[in-house]
């Protein structure tokens, strides 16, 4: 982690702290009516649950959450003209430049360099709802979604996440990076990916 990069308090300019001091209350707005929408759907999704069964649910609402990230994420390319490599530094610089991804997630880069970018997320929105209604299948369905963003970036990206906090970790640890022998099947949610990253990684805890 390049620790030279952080700025301390008393060495920024009053502008950039009244900048920063009033984009936090402003943040904790955008965090706190997002969780109502995720209250929301999580009392949504359990009322589904209960008529059509849990397998059934989660699996499309999973899959249906990874087509939507990967075609939003394929939406950008153009501006990337297909190089992964340009990809990963200028959505590195939406995260952390303009702040807003910052403030409501707690990023905290732990290493970019190239083709690699290594992020720990040290608070989440989704755990706190997650946790307040013992939801954290339901949740880490929408979660998961994440790889399938990083693919639609280019076929030569992926994603992975090792730790999640919604699997009990104090942080989330997510790596994207460049890889060259990536398969282009990847792009595609399935009960394999799910196995690893998405509900059913917790329902293994719980047989």
């Amino acid at each position: 982690m390049d620790w030279e990069r952080i700025v301390a308090w008393h060495d920024k300019s009053l502008v950039d702290r009244r900048v920063e001091y009033e984009n936090q209350a402003l943040a904790w707005q955008a965090r706190e009516a997002a969780k109502d929408w995720l209250r929301i759907y999580v009392r949504l999704t359990r009322a589904l649950i209960s008529e059509f069964g849990e397998e059934e649910v989660l699996d499309t609402f999973e899959k249906v959450w990874w087509d939507l990230q990967y075609e939003g994420g394929r939406s950008l390319r153009d501006e990337w003209d297909d190089d992964p490599q340009r990809a990963l530094a200028t959505m590195h610089a939406q995260w952390h430049l303009d702040g807003p991804q910052s403030l409501t997630s707690g990023v905290c880069d732990v290493e970019m360099d190239g083709g690699r970018w290594q992020v720990l997320q040290l608070y989440c929105k989704q755990k706190e709802v997650a946790l307040e209604m013992d939801a954290r299948k339901i949740i880490i369905s929408q979660c998961m979604g994440d790889c399938a963003a990083v693919r639609g970036w280019s076929p030569r990206l992926v994603m992975r996440f090792p730790n999640a906090q919604l699997r009990g970790d104090p942080y989330c640890y997510q790596i994207r990076e460049i890889a060259t022998d990536a398969d282009p099947s990847d792009h595609e949610w399935s009960v394999e990916k799910s196995e690893s990253w998405g509900w059913r990684s917790i329902r293994v805890m719980e047989e």
